[in-house]
């Protein structure tokens, strides 16, 4: 029974992570939060050839142990279920109010870059560069980007690959990316909601198989060159994600026209929608703001657990009294 409460408890937490990743936030932070961010890599980078030679060899319960398959399958299932439940709303929400929804996500990535940048040791003038070099190539493709989406197979398993780089680094989320490269509707709206109906499930099922792919690809290929690049090089690439994520802010800009390949902006009318958006970004901002601070109490506390470890209770060995 203890057991089956730990799989449903992190079951639930991979859903909450699902859900977080369907928006321009990342999914890392949130397993930060809830404590599962260094198991659910471990887990990642054992899925190595050495591993799957066990199973090759039809040493299944070894290749499960080594690779904490049990945990992986389950949280990963979350994710799938939590994703999918939060497409069908933000469906509704894109449709029914849309500038509020883009709002929100302005203040998501605001207070996301922010997160990140915060987390640069060293400000030099080399991180400032990269940080600038980031946004201005960023901004150049906000704004120059095709606003039409794209379901070619190829393009659609880089969109996997670039996705599921959120799951893997805190502060950088995989969705916002998404919205850059002009396919998050198509796979958040449309995609993943079409999977629930029957009519529109093979629909649905051939825009996400190449995606899935990518993100597999990703999650086990790159989480080794992530994890190198954040360990030898990490302000530089922490001051590239900052700069990249602040430049793509035109593509969640709720008051723009499509014409041809470029954006045409405008000001927003001073009304009470402009007001009611405002009040968005700031629920937005507010959100990463508690789960920065959620995120460092649960850092603060493994760091106190690694440095105080339990002490054994000592064993009682007197003897019984008649």
């Amino acid at each position: 029974m203890l057991k089956l409460w730990q799989s449903i408890k992190v079951f639930i937490k991979g859903m909450i992570m699902g859900a977080v990743n369907v928006f321009p936030i990342s999914s890392g932070t949130i397993s930060l939060v809830l404590g599962v961010y260094e198991r659910f890599i471990n887990a990642i980078n054992s899925l190595r050839i050495k591993n799957f030679k066990l199973l090759f060899k039809g040493e299944v319960r070894e290749f499960a142990r080594q690779t904490d398959m049990k945990f992986l399958l389950t949280i990963v299932v979350g994710v799938v279920a939590g994703m999918v439940l939060t497409a069908l709303f933000l469906k509704q929400t894109l449709k029914s109010y849309e500038v509020y929804t883009w709002s929100f996500f302005i203040g998501l990535i605001i207070a996301s870059v922010v997160y990140v940048a915060k987390r640069i040791e060293k400000v030099n003038a080399k991180n400032i560069i990269l940080a600038v070099l980031g946004m201005a190539l960023s901004f150049f493709l906000s704004i120059k980007a095709n606003p039409y989406s794209n379901s070619h197979f190829l393009y659609l398993f880089f969109c996997g690959v670039v996705g599921a780089t959120g799951m893997i680094v805190p502060g950088v989320s995989g969705s916002h990316m998404m919205l850059l490269m002009g396919n998050y509707e198509l796979i958040v709206t449309e995609a993943i909601p079409s999977l629930t109906k029957f009519s529109t499930f093979g629909h649905g099922a051939s825009l996400l198989a190449p995606f899935l792919l990518g993100a597999i690809v990703s999650l086990v290929a790159f989480s080794h060159l992530l994890s190198w690049l954040m360990r030898d090089y990490r302000d530089g690439t922490l001051a590239v994600l900052a700069g990249f994520m602040l430049g793509s802010l035109p593509v969640v800009y709720p008051w723009k026209e499509a014409v041809g390949t470029d954006y045409v902006f405008e000001l927003p009318p001073w009304n009470s929608e402009l007001l009611i958006a405002l009040v968005m970004v700031a629920l937005g901002a507010f959100s990463v703001y508690m789960l920065e601070v959620m995120a460092r109490h649960t850092e603060k506390k493994q760091a106190e657990r690694l440095q105080n470890p339990p002490k054994p209770k000592r064993k009682h060995h007197g003897k019984k009294t008649k």
